[in-house]
Parts: C-alpha cells; sequence; structure tokens
C-alpha cells in the first residue's frame, strides 16, 4: 500500500530549550501536506491513542513556540519492545501516518530504530527521520547537538553566580553538580564563566578522566588561599582514580573533611536544560533549521536518516562558525553518550584546554554579560 499522508512528531527524553523550534520547523515546511499529529506522551503515545493535532493551533500560538522553551510535547521515554511492533503499526495506519519525526537525545535514536524495525518486520511504508536534540550533546551526530549551546550558556551563567553565592557567602567553598552521567559536555562549559574579575569555576571534573583526590584538594586550598573562596564544578558521573565517586554530595563531603572549611553543594539539573532566559539565537535557528530539513527528506521518502550539523572548517560568519546541514544513516549513531575528546581535556581531569573554549563560545551565544568586581578599574 502507499504511505500515508499523514505525520506524528514525537519528543523522547529529556527536552531543551530548542525542541519547540525543532517542532515549529517540521509544521511550517509541511505546511499543507496531509494531518500532523504530536505524541503526547512519548512514542508511545501514539501506541496508546494520546495523540493531538498540531494543525489546529493558530498561527500566533505556532509562532510563539519558537521563543517557548522545553516541549509542548510530552518527552516522557517507554521504550517499546517485539511484541509492540504489530499494534503501534496498527495504530499509525489507522491514522495514515507514513511518516515519523522523533526528536530528543539517545532515546529518541532508539525509539527511531524500533519504529524503522516495526515498519521492515510489519511491511508498512513508514519514514522515519530524527533530530538530535539533547542539552547533554550526548548524541554523536556532527558537530553538536541542538540544544547544547543555550545548556552551555545557562550551566556557565549559573556557574558565575554560584561563585557571587561562595565569595560573600557562609560557605566559601561550593560544588556544583550539572548533568552528564557518561559526559562532561555540560560541566565543561561552566568554564565559559571564566573571565576578568572571575577565575571560578577553579576545577571541572567530568566522567571522561579519573582525578586524583589529593591533587585536587590542595588544588582547592590554592584556590581559597588567593581568592577567599573556591567553586567547583563535577558531574554524577565523575570519579576518582580510585574508582570513587565525586558527585556533588560525594565530592563536598571529602572537601570538607580534608579543607575543615565550610562546604556546601547544588545540583544544576533540568533548568538550565530548559531555560528561556539563555536560550542561544543560533541554537534556536539550527533547530528549526533541522526540523525543516527533516520535512523535506520526508517528502523525498527518506527514512532511517539523522540529521546533523557539521563545522566547516573556513569562515566563521556574524556568530563566529558556520555550519552544513548533513544526514548519516541509524545504524551510524553510536548507541552511547559522546563523550569529550582528549584535546579537551587537561591531563589531570580538572579542567579543559583552550580548544575546547574555542569550540564552544559561539555555541553559547557569544560573550555572558559582564560583572562588576572591586580592583577591575
Amino acid at each position: 500500500m502507499a504511505r500515508g499522508e499523514n505525520a506524528l512528531i514525537a519528543v523522547a527524553g529529556a527536552p531543551t530549550a530548542v525542541t519547540n523550534n525543532v517542532i515549529v520547523g517540521i509544521l511550517d515546511e509541511r505546511e499543507g501536506s496531509g494531518e500532523i499529529y504530536g505524541a503526547v506522551s512519548g512514542l508511545a503515545g501514539a501506541l496508546d491513542g494520546r495523540l493531538v493535532d498540531l494543525g489546529a493551533p493558530k498561527r500566533k500560538t505556532i509562532e510563539g513556540l519558537r521563543r517557548t522553551p522545553g516541549s509542548v510535547l510530552g518527552g516522557r521515554v517507554r521504550y517499546l519492545s517485539e511484541t509492540d511492533e504489530a499494534p503501534f503499526i496498527a495504530a499509525l495506519k489507522n491514522r495514515g501516518i507514513g511518516t515519523l519525526f522523533l526528536t530528543g537525545g539517545l532515546p529518541a535514536i532508539e525509539l527511531a530504530r524500533f519504529a524503522f524495525g516495526a515498519a521492515k518486520s510489519q511491511d508498512y511504508e513508514l519514514s522515519v527521520l530524527v533530530v538530535p536534540a539533547s542539552p547533554e550533546n550526548e548524541v554523536s551526530a556532527g558537530d553538536h547537538c541542538v540544544g547544547f549551546g543555550s545548556a552551555a550558556r545557562a550551566a556557565a551563567l549559573y556557574a558565575r553566580d554560584g561563585a557571587r553565592g561562595a565569595q560573600g557567602g557562609e560557605e566559601p567553598v561550593v560544588v556544583l553538580e550539572v548533568g552528564g552521567a557518561g559526559a562532561g559536555w555540560l560541566a565543561a562549559s561552566t568554564a565559559l564563566a571564566r573571565g576578568e574579575g572571575n577565575a571560578a569555576p577553579h576545577s571541572i571534573l567530568m566522567p571522561e578522566r579519573a582525578v586524583d583526590v589529593d591533587e585536587l584538594v590542595e588544588e582547592t586550598r590554592r584556590a581559597f588561599q588567593k581568592y577567599g573562596y573556591a567553586l567547583l564544578v563535577t558531574t554524577d558521573g565523575a570519579q576518582s582514580t580510585n574508582g570513587e565517586s565525586l558527585s556533588g554530595a560525594a565530592l563536598a563531603e571529602a572537601l570538607s573533611d580534608r579543607l575543615n572549611l565550610p562546604t556546601r553543594w547544588d545540583k544544576i539539573g533540568l533548568i538550565s536544560s530548559v531555560s528561556g532566559a539563555n536560550i542561544a539565537r543560533a541554537d534556536a535557528d539550527e533547530a528549526y533549521s533541522l526540523g525543516g530539513l527533516v520535512a523535506r527528506l520526508a517528502e523525498e521518502s527518506a527514512s532511517g536518516y539523522v540529521v546533523s550539523l557539521n563545522r566547516a572548517d573556513e569562515g566563521r560568519g556574524e556568530r563566529g562558525y558556520k555550519v552544513n546541514e548533513a544526514t548519516l544513516r541509524l545504524e551510524q549513531v553510536e548507541e552511547f553518550p559522546r563523550t569529550m575528546p582528549d584535546e579537551f581535556l587537561t591531563p589531570n581531569g580538572t579542567n579543559v584546554t583552550e580548544a575546547f573554549l574555542e569550540w564552544a563560545r559561539p555555541l553559547a551565544g557569544g560573550a555572558l554579560p559582564e560583572y562588576a568586581a572591586l580592583g577591575n578599574d
């Protein structure tokens, strides 16, 4: 039978500050091309019949979504198995859905593989396309995932504000834990907070490289002696060379015991991923553009593709970098989080290199707002 004219959009995993831009990009490109539905609660929403008509909202509402962080569609993940294949395809067939757009992190990749395989086993013509959107930059597709630049900007600003709290508060040693159980992209981006009058964060721990706790304690001691406070950033996946956890709580306890200084820790969670106040313009534009790209690929009956952004070797453009849109097959995308390359990490594992900063700065939307400090005149 011919492929159904209607389409379905589903979000899988944590939303980003620009997920709605992906959705609007698809809607704008597909305008007038059949019905388009949204899964209310992840891809399982299609199986359960929980769909909304995305063609119903007025134009003003759709345009407003471009300025709205998070996701208008729920991204709750429920993985589907072989026993779900027949009812899943039947649900799509019942609505005349011949195109499935997925956006999100690694869960979106896994669910796209399920849908692609289900269509094949059920002999159903279905176009399956994915826009990777991940605040933790976890999908190994292209230069970076949309959603990361805005989250990086938010994390850097929260680290800068955390330093202000440590400098003027009762607890001069502060540990911030950011997302990234398997990779340190967001933790690394807090280095963008550094500038004239602000040396914090003084140490950054990432899952990619184990840290010698004795050396870290001395590094923190030196920062406290020089600045009167110390701010460290870590993730829930950071570890010592002895294999012990250096998550926020564990690291704060170790520093408090070894330094005998008042220490606290805070966790920067979902708010950094969906911070509307920190949306990077380039991030939003790239998300919208990739939404349009998958819609055009669907018109060509393409299936089993993931779209990506590759940084151009030459030309910086007004945003400090240029990207080219590209595609790769689902099977080319790794099932594990994308990790930071060695050239972005210092040997001792407590900092990032200038190469990382040059790569990350334009993604985060340029310079952060300036803060004043005594002695800067």
